[in-house]
């Protein structure tokens, strides 16, 4: 079974099983409503035609009254209630009708009474008093002593539906708010033990991992200073003036492996170490300037310009870390750039943020490294160990910064540090300088 359907089957269960209450609680509300209403309207329809029922009759006595006008005077009378017409009916032949009958409407033929989508029809045979049995041609309506079926009808919506939901609705939507409200809890619940246990788990791995990267740091650690020794040694044997010249090469092919070994460690242990961030107000043109001089004579050998434009801006962060960044992502793209190329770095200003970004015009990333660049141990370089991007990625991250890699191959690439807090600016020129080889 599904992990998230198991935990939350409880209240999966639970939601189904008060829905279904619900639902029939409605049903039952529903039809209990609709029963009483068949039963008041029946029982108002049944005081309807006994009063119609005298009435026709004391108008029948009354002998002087035409059929139409005894109509009109019964359509009056069915104007104050919830009726549309009256329909008097003997041995199946219409004997009176007052109102409006509609024509698709099939009138019953023998005592009955129904609610059918808010339309109500009612029909008992009375015994009109006094009924004089007269023809046609007489002024009334000509009616036997006989009993006559008595039929009202009338759209009694406002009764029905619309008034059961008025009634229904406030303990409808108290039990659904209660019943949302009950599952939201529910589930916040669940939802709530199961971060504290991930958080637990995260901390466990957290913690597992600390100790891995100790462990390996110091292994680390104790393979460097043998491996000084032996390319200390070594050193100690090329200076040998008896040492064979075929010897000596291969000697300072050791020394070469030995040093090249020692710098792989020496970026693993930074990679391992965990450091805490220390932020200090930084004038970032002068760092940049500073590390620019530094490197100036590795930009000359390889013939390669430096360009830097940067506000005299103070930013808030690890110098220490901010030089490692600056100074990795400068030689990396110096590795990648031909002679006769030029390096940008250029910082803008957002508000209270700012971006900072190294474009190269070199040889770019491979499309299938270019997502993987800042993982350890991915390199396009064939003599890099691939662990520098990696440090820079943490130690932007741990200064909650963003870094992002966009390169184009054979046309460059651009590295991009955004977020950074800007707190603010001095004044001063920060037109672009140029070292050229």
């Amino acid at each position: 079974m599904n992990p998230v359907i198991r935990t939350y089957r409880i209240p999966i269960a639970v939601t189904a099983g008060l829905v279904l209450a619900l639902a029939f609680w409605s049903w039952q509300a529903w039809g209990g409503y609709t029963g009483h209403v068949l039963e008041n309207e029946r029982s108002r329809a049944g005081e309807v035609s006994a009063m119609l029922t005298g009435v026709v009759s004391g108008l029948e006595q009354n002998g002087r009254l035409t059929r139409g006008e005894i109509e009109r005077i019964l359509e009056k009378i069915i104007r104050n209630y919830p009726y549309e017409f009256i329909v008097l009916e003997q041995d199946g032949r219409r004997i009176l009708e007052a109102g409006k009958v509609p024509p698709a409407l099939r009138l019953p033929v023998e005592e009955t009474d129904s609610l059918k989508d808010g339309y109500f029809l009612y029909s008992r045979k009375v015994q009109l008093q006094g009924a004089r049995g007269v023809s046609d041609k007489s002024p009334g309506p000509g009616m036997s002593g006989r009993k006559q079926l008595m039929i009202i009808g009338g759209d009694v919506g406002d009764h029905g539906a619309p008034k059961a939901l008025t009634h229904m609705v406030i303990p409808l939507a108290s039990a659904v708010l209660l019943l949302c409200a009950s599952i939201t809890a529910w589930v916040m619940a669940i939802r709530s033990r199961i971060l504290a246990e991930q958080l637990k788990t995260e901390r466990t791995r957290s913690a597992h991992l600390e100790d891995l990267g100790l462990a390996a740091a110091g292994l680390a650690h104790e393979t460097k200073n043998p491996l000084g020794i032996i390319s200390g040694i070594a050193q100690q044997i090329a200076r040998t003036p008896e040492v064979p010249e075929r010897s000596r090469m291969l000697i300072e092919t050791i020394i070469d492996e030995v040093d090249k070994s020692a710098s792989r460690l020496g970026h693993f242990m930074t990679f391992a170490r965990q450091r805490e961030v220390r932020p200090v107000s930084l004038n970032i043109q002068e760092v940049v300037a500073k590390i620019a001089e530094v490197l100036q004579a590795e930009f000359d050998a390889c013939g390669v310009s430096l360009q830097v434009s940067c506000p005299a801006a103070i930013i808030l962060a690890d110098e220490e870390m901010l030089r490692q960044v600056l100074v990795n992502l400068l030689l990396n793209s110096l590795q990648a750039s031909p002679e006769g190329s030029a390096i940008r770095v250029e910082m803008q200003c957002h508000g209270a943020r700012a971006s900072l970004a190294i474009t190269d015009r070199g040889r770019g990333i491979p499309p299938e490294l270019l997502h993987n660049i800042f993982k350890p141990y991915v390199t396009g370089n064939p003599d890099g160990h691939g662990l520098g991007l990696a440090i820079v990625k943490r130690f932007v991250e741990d200064h909650g910064w963003t870094i992002t890699a966009g390169s184009q191959p054979g046309q460059g690439t651009t590295m991009c540090i955004s977020g950074i807090v800007a707190a603010k600016k001095r004044g001063g020129n920060h037109e672009p300088t140029r070292a050229h080889s």
